[in-house]
């Protein structure tokens, strides 16, 4: 299963490179009459049978125009497009091991990401410090976004903040299990609030920029990002970012894809830049044969399903904008 790793996992595999992948120049913009389609989605296409090397291709929603965006040399794996910033280029020496997820700030002017600093637990790999930084995007006037006195505990990653910049919602790691749960906070870093629980392994969430309607404030995310119990395959739900105590948000989860026990997994969602469709991956991992991922759409109500990749090569990780 493709999944978020600890810190140390994503540092230490030297064959992934992590990337911040701007889209063409050509890409439909948010005034498009047709907000659910609009834009392009980029994601990674697998380009081997042993998943060594993979790279960052773009399309429209409706399969057309596909564009190759990264060409890596044997053994690099692209990974990660998030639709700008177009690098981090933050300072990062050492202990700093790395930096993770990028994503953008409301306004656009700053770039959110995770620092992570060493050293690294010899046995669950957990960074001594893996939490959400902000910096302009020269990398300048960095600054801590993650409440303090986490560090060593919890990981925060995949930030992205709503679209009025009053708060954010992230994924938090638990070091002591290695357990995955959507957070949300203000941009001070307080008044955290848990949005998911720790035994649905909540991964790769993301929050619809939806001005009004039934998506405003919708978070969307896979279940068992760390991999699905027996019985179990991953699958897309949606919770309110809204929802406050945490027994009320589990009360309000939707789930948009229902696998059960498979044989399909869906994982890997990312919202349209009006909230009105989710990209996802909707994969297969048959025996003894290779394993099967492509892009589709679908309204957030499950309804509407459309296929956007049709590649023989596994394709996932997809990311939509503008």
């Amino acid at each position: 299963m493709i999944m978020s790793k600890p810190a140390a996992a994503l540092i230490a595999a030297a064959t992934l490179t992590a990337l911040a992948t701007a889209v063409p120049a050509q890409a439909t913009t948010r005034g498009s009459q047709d907000q659910a389609h609009a834009g392009r989605i980029v994601w990674t296409q697998v380009l081997d049978g042993a998943f060594t090397t993979a790279r960052i291709v773009s399309a429209r929603p409706d399969d057309s125009g596909l564009h190759v965006l990264t060409h890596p040399s044997a053994k690099v794996f692209d990974i990660n497009a998030v639709v700008s910033p177009d690098g981090i280029p933050v300072n990062c020496t050492d202990p700093c091991a790395g930096v993770q997820d990028p994503g953008w700030t409301p306004s656009g002017r700053r770039i959110v990401f995770t620092r992570v600093i060493g050293p690294f637990d010899l046995i669950n790999q957990s960074a001594h410090s893996a939490v959400l930084y902000t910096a302009r995007q020269d990398g300048s006037g960095m600054r801590r976004l993650s409440q303090r006195g986490i560090d060593g505990v919890y990981e925060d990653y995949h930030a992205r903040f709503a679209a009025s910049g009053k708060y954010l919602i992230f994924l938090r790691v638990r070091n002591r299990d290695l357990k995955t749960a959507v957070f949300r906070m203000r941009p001070d870093g307080s008044h955290v609030r848990q949005l998911t629980p720790w035994r649905l392994a909540a991964d790769v969430p993301d929050l619809s920029l939806a001005a009004r309607g039934p998506t405003k404030d919708l978070v969307v995310f896979e279940t068992f990002g760390q991999g699905a119990p027996k019985g179990s395959q991953p699958d897309i739900a949606t919770v309110p970012a809204t929802c406050h105590p945490l027994a009320a948000c589990i009360r309000e989860i939707r789930y948009v894809t229902h696998n059960g026990a498979g044989p399909r997994a869906s994982f890997n969602p990312s919202w349209s830049p009006g909230g009105k469709r989710i990209t996802f991956t909707d994969a297969l991992f048959p025996a003894g044969k290779p394993a099967i991922g492509d892009i589709w759409t679908v309204r957030p109500d499950g309804r509407g399903r459309q296929q956007v990749s049709h590649s023989s090569r596994f394709e996932f990780r997809p990311d939509w904008g503008h």
